[in-house]
């Protein structure tokens, strides 16, 4: 998904010639914050869902092992 794309889904408006969110309405300032918001999120989530393979892929290697 590109910026255009999340700008249309989201509801903000970019200012293509300085290259910065217009942030003239508190609706705005809120959605820019929700997108970060999400995307904070998703990298947690992505780190913990790594991590709980790299454990059951150790765990799996034990049991192997042992057999």
């Amino acid at each position: 998904m590109n910026e255009d794309q999340l700008c249309v889904i989201f509801g903000t408006q970019t200012e293509p010639i300085r290259n910065v969110y217009k942030l003239s309405s508190r609706k705005q300032v809120d959605e820019i914050q929700r997108i970060i918001r999400i995307f904070n999120i998703n990298q947690e989530q992505d780190n913990k869902h790594r991590m709980l393979a790299l454990k059951n892929l150790a765990t799996m290697k034990v049991v192997f092992s042992n057999n």
